[in-house]
């Protein structure tokens, strides 16, 4: 039974919810998608970097993605056993390890582009060219500012 004391009606309007749903939804279609080339859309994403990136410290991928070092290692691991990324460790300090695209993810991401390519425009074509546009603007401008 609701509270009738407090203003909850208020925490309708998290901005964090609101922007997870959206997340989870567009999440769907990717996956549906990207799943007929045999891929995840955050691996997509993390090869995707590597490919405009090239050999790369696994903390600078970590922070050119915004995500922790652990889930990342996970991901990359999977990519590793798949043959898609290799994954050595550091020329001047045995600590770092750095992160390269294999041949074979190099082909992997070249299948799986126009699977990518076929959730891009049903994203496009169901809000808008203009209003994804802008979104993707305002959630770059939201990013830079959070961040930092």
């Amino acid at each position: 039974m609701a509270r009738k004391e407090n203003n909850y009606s208020l925490l309708l309007d998290c901005s964090c919810n609101m922007i997870r749903r959206s997340a989870r939804k567009i999440t769907q279609l990717y996956e549906s998608s990207l799943r007929e080339a045999g891929i995840k859309p955050t691996q997509f994403t993390i090869l995707a970097a590597l490919a405009n990136t090239g050999p790369i410290l696994l903390t600078q991928l970590a922070d050119t993605l915004l995500l922790d070092r652990t889930g990342l290692t996970r991901n990359l691991n999977v990519l590793e056993r798949n043959g898609w990324v290799q994954l050595k460790t550091g020329e001047k300090d045995a600590r770092q390890r750095v992160v390269s695209l294999t041949t074979g993810g190099y082909e992997q991401l070249g299948v799986a582009i126009p699977y990518w390519q076929k959730a891009q425009t049903a994203i496009a074509n169901e809000i808008g060219k203009e209003t994804i546009s802008g979104l993707r603007k305002t959630l770059n401008e939201m990013t830079d500012t959070i961040t930092g």
